[in-house]
């Protein structure tokens, strides 16, 4: 909605939640923080580990899920725990699913007994 209003200067939704929280627990300044200028995470592949340590694929690959419990999305391997932000929009659509799930019934009920003339 906002836009539609402002354009390409209007934030994203995961920024402002992003924002929100930061303020929430004590942040005073909108100013991103200093970054080195290179990446946070780097991607090294079961293969190239394979190649480089000479263990056994498989081996691999279950200390990488299993002992570190990473798994595996869109080609890269992420935490299996998810954060605040995904945990609490998980809850929000499940409650929402729910809600209307129940709607469904009801309505379906009534018109179940509407039918068939109870």
């Amino acid at each position: 909605m906002l836009g539609n209003c402002f354009g390409n200067d209007t934030l994203k939704k995961t920024a402002v939640y992003e924002r929100h929280e930061r303020f929430k627990s004590g942040r005073e300044s909108v100013e991103d923080d200093e970054r080195s200028g290179r990446p946070s995470t780097s991607k090294t592949s079961i293969k190239e580990l394979t190649e480089d340590l000479n263990i056994a694929y498989g081996s691999i690959q279950d200390i990488v899920i299993n002992g570190l419990g990473l798994r595996r999305v869109a080609a890269k391997l992420i935490p299996k725990e998810l954060n605040f932000m995904q945990k609490r929009d998980h809850i929000v659509i499940a409650k929402d699913m729910i809600s209307k799930a129940e709607s469904d019934i009801h309505q379906t009920h009534h018109y179940w007994r509407r039918d068939v003339g109870l």
